[in-house]
């Protein structure tokens, strides 16, 4: 089954997945700064003895260049859309904004101190050849969801890709460099307001740093991606581009809820 085709209940985080998997998609993220890490759906309570009872899709720490002292933490909210290659679109999610604008200030509230939409546009086969993008199928939700993220000081990216189709198998990638940097395949439309980390996000993260930090071997270490096993209720370091069971358990870490 392509990933286009993917069943409802998992889509969002085998989308996640296969970010994490192509290096063109997920090092735009870094936003032209240098990665130390990236960590996937890690829950707000992991360490952090706190009420906060939601997932955070995406954490990354990262510096700019050349390095400083300082590192820079930004979190994203991920929702997934499908753009078919008529031009017509899915699963939009029109009218659930306020619903999504709710789970941003719940990243805010515990601390995080830059916090974005990252919606992301599954083409199907076929939809970059016949259509540009955004098409205008878009053009009501992404202005509706760009006042209220506005308001609220919220970052805003966009992130359509698409693959090819062999049978019942995707096949290659299809992305949109932005025209001054060619790496960029995000589409950077509102930057977050960014403030200091407070507490409990700042122990999170000091959790997920010193995990990271006792991976033994230096080399490639940034392409591996922290992630949380929720069988064995552990932490795991993978490269997601060749594993999606857990080291530990071999749970599928994409099916997990």
């Amino acid at each position: 089954m392509t990933l286009f085709e993917s069943e409802s209940q998992y889509r969002e985080k085998a989308t996640i997945w296969r970010i994490f998997s192509l290096l063109p998609l997920y090092a735009a993220l870094a936003g032209g700064r240098v990665w130390r890490w990236f960590a996937i759906n890690i829950p707000m309570d992991l360490g952090t003895g706190g009420s906060f009872t939601s997932d955070i899709d995406i954490i990354a720490r990262l510096h700019d260049f050349p390095p400083s002292q300082e590192w820079l933490y930004r979190t994203w909210e991920v929702k997934v859309s499908l753009l078919c290659k008529d031009g017509s679109a899915r699963s939009l999610k029109i009218g659930k904004t306020a619903r999504t604008v709710t789970q941003l200030k719940a990243y805010r509230e515990f601390g995080s101190p830059d916090v974005s939409l990252l919606d992301i546009y599954l083409c199907q086969a076929g939809f970059m050849a016949q259509n540009t993008f955004p098409p205008s199928v878009l053009t009501e939700t992404i202005s509706t969801k760009l006042a209220e993220l506005s308001r609220e000081r919220f970052g805003y990216q966009l992130l359509p890709f698409e693959h090819g189709k062999d049978g019942d198998r995707d096949v290659g990638l299809l992305a949109i460099p932005s025209e001054q940097n060619p790496l960029q395949t995000t589409f950077n439309v509102l930057p977050a307001v960014t403030t200091g980390p407070q507490q409990p996000f700042s122990r999170l993260v000091d959790k997920l740093d010193e995990f990271f930090e006792r991976i033994e071997g230096q080399s490639g270490k940034s392409f591996l991606q922290i992630v949380f096993c929720r069988e064995c209720r552990r932490l795991q370091s993978i490269r997601m581009k060749d594993e999606s069971k857990c080291p530990t358990c071999q749970s599928n870490l994409v099916i997990q809820s």
